[in-house]
This record gives structure tokens, C-alpha cells and sequence, in this order.
């Protein structure tokens, strides 16, 4: 979608909205994982010009301030918050006066408010909550940025998160007309339909910016992240999922050091389709960018070297204007050929490869007593704690559960390994499901899936990678993804017909429902379909519908409550307490 740039003045006005609560001269202290999410619709220039004098980083360190009010722009993190407290103690030690605001971000919790209070200081400060709604990381992806989202809907039951997906939708209707169609799968999207529908009700939101009246929406398909939590254990191979695998994307940012640049300096680099050379490769499988990088050199060399033919005033001047773009073209290339050096020499790593083998054959439903041979040898070689967890949960949930004498002796070996601490981890997958013995002879639902669906391909081997038949590329040639084949089976088909017995599988929250009848004349601009994941997506998953709307000639807009992936997600369930 070309115009999602108005959701950033949407974030904008109501950044400046709170911000203008607070009357008179004032100082902004920003939470550092939030800048890189400011830089997406706003800056610092803009912020000095509506009524901020000086901007601070947020450091457990005393700030030298003497503005009359100070504003603390945050995420909710007890860690966050009692570096905020030093610095208010710090000036009472120095009787500095000031007014003090917090700006929570999404909200304001319990153990933060607990926190104040503790020390005395929650009278002291005026708090407020800035849900901050769906930020365009690209054209096709927009994202809340709920990092905690997982942990605080599937362990906490915390369902504060689902207003706020809500209210995200009441503003893509208030912006691009009424959604006519709405597919939901899972308890979350459930939920979230309920309160869309109540909110909807309360306030009129059939604003009318589509083409000609209509609405630009097709239709909305809400996803539970827990109808498929195989999808986001799978390792990836497509280039944008290995960056997120090695170098991790946060905000839509990557950063690079001196590996990738060969400078001391490290860079961020702004991931989306303004850079021509990231959105070339981007959703490509790995083993087909390097090819692709040396035809892009090619063609750049090509248009260095037409200032040798030149003959006339006017080719000189379309060279000159050319050369900016080649430059930063040049500058491009130069970056992601390093990024691909360093991806290379971490996955060429022996036990790398094998352990994409193994779990390749895992989602095949092959070689069991392999994978459960592999998983012993990354516990005794004690790799990274996901590692072995993240095989051990794919294991478990392509096979319904392990039996239970293989999970006991895993068990035992996994905490005289990695510490008894633990076992509170493994109590919480086997509480979201993720990790179980098996009970019965029941075929396992993902069996049911791959069969049903033919999510895994007939001839692995013979898989062209480079020019791709399905969306199974982005796990090397091994697998679709449940959760996208899911997706285009409710785009295509206008909902669930045909395999409703097997979502019932998944979960009992299986619905359609209709606002209005969709009345788009044939034509008349093109009709977009939002995938919204609730809980998470991986770039896997945008990839793949990616490849999806290249293949159908639709439009897919990805939106969800956060960017994730397996790694990720397993180190949140472990540090969650």
C-alpha cells in the first residue's frame, strides 16, 4: 500500500498530543530502544519546533537538567523505571526542582507503579500511557512493536494487548474505509473481533479516503499466533531471515560493526524498499543472492564506465544526475556483500549444517532417533540454551509429544547441563504445549497439516531455489508455512470453505464475518488483503507473503504485533518471571 505513510502522522499527532499536555519549557528523556521507532515518523528537529528543549538518553547516570519539566519516554520495564528513580533521587540529593512526567509506552504496569511507590516517588510523578499504533516498516509490513506481547498473552494471560490491536484496526478503517470481510482464526483473534465490533459501534469510522468511495480493504484475516507455533522454530533462509537470525532487526534498524563495513565505526542501516538493493534480495533464498549481488555489481560498473563514451553536454549532465544514485547503489551493494560474508561463515559452521538437516527431516516426519541424537550432542557440547530447546520443541510439536522415557532422559540432560534454574522453563513450554509426552496414538495435528494442506514438497531434492515454485523456499525447499498457507487459502476462497474441519483442529475460534457487501467496481484500483498476526511473525512468514501476492497479483499488507522468531521468542519465555 503507497499511502500507510499517513499511519506515521497518526503516531506523530498523538506523540504530540501528550507531549503538549505538558505546559511549558521541557526536557524529553527517551527510552533508547524507543528512538529507533521515533526515527520512523519523527525527529529531533521536529520535536525542538513543537515545544521540546533538549533531548536525553536514557542512562542509569544523573541528568543535568534545568528545564522546569521533564518528560520520561519509556517502555514499562521495571529496569527502565529504576533508572528513571536514580535520576529523580539524584536531584533531591541536589534539590534541584523539576515536574516530572512518565510517558509509559504501551501502558503503565503494576510492578512499575509497585516500583515508584516503593521509593516514594509515585505521588511525584504525573503518568500516562501511549499505545503507539501501527508503525509502516515498509509499504507491505506495518508493525506495533510489542516485544512483550508473546509472553504477556500465552504465560501471563495478560489480554491488555488486545485493545490495543483493536484500536489499531478502528484506525485502518478510520483511514481506509470500512473492512467488508473479516476471517479470524484463534481464541486472540477472537477477541479481538469482539472488541473491534464494540469499538466500531461506539464511534463512526467509515471514513471514506478509498478509490472513488470504496473501501481499499478487501478483506482482514486475524491469525493466532498459537495456530501455528511450528512456523517461527524453523530456521531461515531467506536472506532477510538470516539478518535477523545473525545480526537481529529491531524497529526495522540492523546494526553492522566492523565485520561487515571493515570500518571501527558501527552503522545502522534502515531496512525497507527505499534501499533498491535490500528490496532485491531481501526475500530471495540465501544461496541465490550472491549471484544476483555480482549481476547488480555488473550492471553498476556498466553505468560507471558509459563517462568513457561520452561525447556530448547533455550525456555529461544525465551521467552527473545518475551518479548520486549509483553511489549510494555502490555503497549498498558494498554492505550487503559484507553482511552475506559474515552470514556465510557462521552457517558454514559443520554442526550448522547438520542441524538444518536434521530439523529439515523433522518437519518431514523422517529420521526421529537422528534428531533426538543431535539434540543430546548440542546439550553435551553446551551451545547456546535455545539451541537444543529449539529442536526439542519442533520435535515435540511435529511428532504430538515425545515419549515419555526419550523426554525424561532429554529432561534430566538438559538441566545437569544448562542448571536445575530451568526447570521453570520447561514447566512454561509445557504449559504453552510446546514441549509434551506422548499420550495416545492420535496422529499428530501438524502430520494432519502437511498431508492435508501439502505443505511439505514432493521432490525436495530436485527444488529450484532460485526460481521457486511455492513458499516452501524460505525453509530451504522444506516446508510451507501453516500460517500463510492458511492466510491464502481465506484470501482466495473468501473465508475457511473447504478445510473447516481441519481448522477446527487448531483451535474452536473459526469465523467469518461481514460488515458491509464489498461493492468495488471491477477495475478500480487494486483490493488489499491485511494479514494481521497476532503474537508475532517471523520474516519468514512476510516473505512468504511476499512471494504469495508476487505469484497471485494480489495485494498483501503484513500487520502484526511484533517482528519475532524462534531464538527470540524461546529467550522471552526464559527470561520471563
Amino acid at each position: 500500500m503507497d499511502d500507510v505513510g499517513q499511519l506515521k502522522e497518526v503516531n506523530r499527532s498523538e506523540l504530540l498530543m501528550i507531549l503538549d499536555q505538558v505546559r511549558g519549557e521541557k526536557d524529553l528523556v527517551i527510552d533508547p530502544n524507543l528512538m529507533t521507532i521515533l526515527n520512523h515518523f519523527t525527529t529531533a528537529q521536529f520535536l525542538k519546533k513543537n515545544g521540546i528543549g533538549k533531548m536525553y538518553r536514557l542512562e542509569n547516570t544523573h541528568l543535568d537538567s534545568s528545564a522546569k519539566s521533564r518528560v520520561y519516554l519509556m517502555r514499562a520495564y521495571p529496569s527502565l523505571i529504576s533508572s528513571m528513580i536514580y535520576q529523580i533521587l539524584e536531584d533531591r540529593k541536589r534539590r534541584v526542582r523539576c515536574n516530572y512526567h512518565l510517558v509509559a509506552v504501551p501502558q503503565m504496569t503494576h510492578a512499575c507503579s509497585a516500583l515508584l511507590e516503593q521509593h516514594g516517588l509515585f505521588g511525584d510523578v504525573q503518568i500516562s500511557g501511549w499505545p503507539l499504533d501501527l508503525l509502516p516498516l515498509d509499504k507491505d509490513l506495518l508493525s506495533l512493536e510489542l516485544p512483550s506481547i508473546f509472553t504477556d498473552l500465552y504465560l501471563a494471560g495478560d489480554q491488555h494487548g488486545i485493545r490495543i490491536v483493536a484500536q489499531s484496526l478502528i484506525t485502518l478503517q478510520s483511514l481506509y474505509g470500512t473492512i467488508p470481510t473479516i476471517h479470524g482464526l484463534g481464541r486472540y483473534s477472537a477477541m479481538v473481533r469482539d472488541l473491534f465490533q464494540l469499538l466500531s459501534a461506539d464511534q463512526e469510522t467509515g471514513a471514506t479516503v478509498a478509490i472513488e468511495g470504496e473501501p481499499r480493504i478487501e478483506q482482514l484475516i486475524l491469525f493466532d499466533r498459537s495456530c501455528d507455533s511450528v512456523t517461527p522454530l524453523c530456521s531461515p533462509t531467506t536472506y532477510e531471515g538470516l539478518l535477523d537470525d545473525v545480526f537481529g532487526i529491531k524497529n526495522g534498524f540492523v546494526e553492522f560493526d566492523k565485520l561487515v563495513t571493515g570500518k571501527d565505526q558501527k552503522i545502522k542501516l534502515l531496512l525497507n524498499s527505499s534501499d533498491s538493493v535490500y528490496a532485491e534480495i531481501r526475500s530471495r533464498h540465501f544461496t541465490a543472492v550472491h549471484s544476483h549481488l555480482s549481476g547488480l555489481a555488473k550492471q553498476l560498473q556498466t553505468g560507471y564506465d558509459r563517462r568513457h563514451d561520452m561525447t556530448t553536454v547533455q550525456e555529461m549532465k544525465a551521467f552527473v544526475t545518475d551518479l548520486s544514485g549509483m553511489k549510494q547503489q555502490h555503497r549498498s551493494l558494498a554492505t550487503h556483500v559484507g553482511a552475506c560474508e559474515v552470514i556465510n561463515k557462521k552457517k558454514r559452521a559443520s554442526f550448522l549444517q547438520k542441524q538444518l538437516q536434521i530439523e529439515h527431516a523433522t518437519l518431514e516426519g523422517l529420521d526421529e532417533r537422528e534428531c533426538l541424537e543431535l539434540i543430546e550432542e548440542l546439550i553435551n557440547r553446551q551451545v547456546s540454551v535455545t539451541t537444543p530447546l529449539r529442536l526439542l520443541c519442533l520435535q515435540s510439536l511435529t511428532s504430538g509429544g515425545l515419549k515419555p522415557k526419550t523426554y525424561q532422559l532429554l529432561k534430566t540432560q538438559f538441566l545437569q547441563a544448562y542448571g536445575y534454574d530451568h526447570i521453570v522453563t520447561l514447566s512454561r513450554l509445557e504449559e504453552m504445549g510446546w514441549l509434551k509426552e506422548q499420550s495416545d496414538k492420535q496422529v499428530p495435528v501438524f502430520r494432519t497439516a502437511t498431508k492435508r494442506l501439502k505443505l511439505i514438497p514432493r521432490d525436495s531434492e530436485g527444488y529450484d531455489l532460485s526460481k521457486p515454485p511455492d513458499t516452501a523456499y524460505v525453509f530451504g525447499g522444506a516446508y510451507c508455512p501453516l500460517s500463510c498457507h492458511l492466510a491464502q487459502h481465506a484470501m482466495q476462497n473468501g473465508g475457511w470453505q473447504g478445510i473447516e474441519d481441519f481448522c477446527q483442529l487448531l483451535t474452536k475460534d473459526v469465523f467469518t464475518i461481514s460488515q458491509v457487501a464489498s461493492q468495488r467496481k471491477a477495475g478500480v484500483g487494486r483490493s488489499i488483503t491485511v494479514v494481521y498476526f497476532i503474537g508475532g511473525c517471523t520474516f519468514s512468514e512476510v516473505n512468504a507473503l511476499r512471494f504469495i501476492a508476487q505469484q497471485t497479483g494480489k495485494q498483501i499488507l503484513v500487520a502484526t504485533t511484533n517482528l519475532c522468531q524462534g531464538t527470540t521468542m524461546l529467550q522471552d519465555i526464559i527470561k520471563y518471571t
